[in-house]
């Protein structure tokens, strides 16, 4: 009995001593699993945080390229001007080179004018002046030396004679990501004022600005929601990218590809507008030299993560020139083809008569005052007028009575001989005509006839009025034939007068 007392009493004891042993040794079991799961758990995060940092660092690397890219890019461009700054202080205009502070492309050939000369308003002026000159960048002042702005700095092609305008976004710029139409713009800045750019438009027979959009999912149009336009000279939006306003609709909307019949989406009239998530570019040449140059543009609909957009403009490039067709009909013409000289100048007016203005050219198209109205011009490339007499009886009937006495006959239209005026011009004349019957018992009958037709005439019954008077005013054309003609009885007394009273110049 004491021995198996003993025995439970040792064993308990040995219970007493191993049991916080197998409890430590479970507790410890346990940590050490959920320290393995916490282990795979780091393991995975940091997996995903490496590859997050991988993507990362690529896309760090790809604009760390850019940038670098752009750096050499400017650092090229900062020497260029360096050098044509020097090339320039001699020959250049009390101005600022640029009025925006604009960078200068492909420059290759700077070439100051002949200081003896005026400012060309245009090269194609400068090189008429000069078939010697080279392509480059030349100071033309198309508002005219001494008045208005400041002479621009502009790109000359000597072989065709064009003026180019150099601008901020003749790179491609990409927008930034937002959704409501024209959430996106960017204003466009030139080399040149407005008045300058309008000024060569005026002078320049065309003018054209070409227009490159990069689309990806991001429609300029859709469910008839515009979400990109364009601003015109005068700051009015334009939601076409190629050609001209063929309808005059302040909304007319469409794209190279819809002028053809070629796009993407036959439905639509520009690529863009399919809105496919895939590349796709629309590209235009806009020739509405009266809207350009374009002054900003707007984007929206680019709120999706994989919508991208972006834009390339080309230079403002104006051509050719004014020609008219016959005589001036505005001081505006006369400013177009040269005159600078404030006077007094003779137009063809609406009503296709001379009329008389006073130009202040002082004022340029556009200019309240340039065009002041004072009357119509009495114009004639020359006089005509004749007062022819006869005091001798006449009886033959059926035949244009001759004449014998000329009293006056300037420009010698009219032939005593056979009574006939030749209209020397086209214009608007006068006849008056008077004759006495030799008797009263007769009926007396006179005609005026107009290319053997009569075109009115005179005429008494017997035992009434014995003379015969005709009043008449009647359009001629060069070579036409007048002519009095005796129908009936017989005179021995009249005279015949005739003028002209308006040329028809035009």
């Amino acid at each position: 009995m004491a021995k198996r007392q003993l025995l439970i009493s040792s064993v308990v004891g040995l219970l007493i001593l191993i049991f916080p042993l197998l409890i430590v040794a479970f507790t410890s079991n346990d940590n050490e699993i959920k320290d393995i799961e916490r282990s795979s758990n780091l393991h995975k995060f940091q997996e995903e945080l490496w590859i997050k940092f991988k993507h990362f660092e690529r896309k760090m690397e790809s604009e760390v390229t850019k940038l670098k890219t752009k750096v050499e890019l400017l650092e090229a461009k900062v020497l260029e001007q360096a050098e044509l700054l020097k090339e320039c202080n001699t020959c250049s205009p009390t101005s600022n080179m640029f009025d925006n502070d604009m960078p200068v492309d492909h420059v290759k050939n700077v070439r100051p004018l002949a200081k003896t000369t005026l400012q060309p308003k245009t090269c194609l002026e400068a090189l008429t002046s000069d078939p010697s000159l080279e392509s480059g960048m030349y100071w033309i002042d198309p508002d005219g030396q001494g008045r208005g702005d400041n002479p621009i700095y502009v790109y000359c092609n000597m072989t065709s004679g064009s003026s180019s305008i150099l601008h901020d976004s003749e790179n491609s710029t990409d927008v930034d990501h937002c959704f409501d139409p024209g959430c996106y713009s960017r204003q466009i800045k030139y080399n040149a004022t407005l008045r300058q750019i309008t000024m060569l438009a005026e002078l320049s027979n065309e003018c054209h600005q070409s227009i490159q959009i990069n689309c990806f999912d991001a429609a300029l149009e859709f469910n008839g929601i515009a979400y990109a336009w364009w601003n015109d000279r005068n700051g009015d939006e334009r939601y076409f990218w190629s050609g001209t306003n063929n309808n005059l609709s302040a909304h007319y909307h469409s794209c190279q590809c819809g002028l053809e019949g070629s796009c993407v989406d036959k439905s639509l009239l520009c690529n863009c507008d399919s809105d496919l998530a895939m590349e796709l570019s629309d590209n235009g040449v806009i020739t509405d030299k009266d809207l350009l140059p374009i002054t900003k543009l707007n984007f929206g609909r680019t709120i999706a993560p994989t919508s991208m957009s972006s834009y390339k403009i080309g230079r403002l490039e104006c051509s050719g020139k004014v020609v008219l067709n016959g005589m001036p009909t505005s001081c505006q013409d006369l400013w177009r083809v040269g005159y600078i000289l404030s006077g007094i100048y003779s137009i063809k007016g609406s009503s296709s008569r001379v009329e008389t203005v006073y130009c202040d050219f002082n004022k340029l198209p556009g200019d309240e005052g340039l065009q002041t109205w004072i009357g119509y011009d009495d114009v004639k490339s020359e006089p005509v007028y004749f007062n022819v007499g006869r005091n001798t009886s006449f009886s033959t009937s059926g035949k244009a009575m001759p004449f014998e006495q000329e009293n006056l006959n300037v420009g010698n239209a009219f032939d005593l001989s056979s009574g006939t005026f030749v209209a020397p011009c086209n214009g608007t004349y006068f006849f008056a005509f008077t004759s006495f019957a030799d008797n009263s018992y007769d009926s007396f009958y006179f005609s005026l006839n107009l290319n053997d037709v009569q075109i009115t005439n005179c005429y008494n019954p017997v035992r009434t009025l014995y003379y015969c008077t005709v009043l008449y005013t009647v359009n001629l054309n060069s070579g036409d034939q007048v002519q009095m003609i005796l129908q009936r009885g017989s005179t021995n007394n009249a005279i015949f007068t005739g003028a002209l009273l308006a040329e028809n110049v035009f």
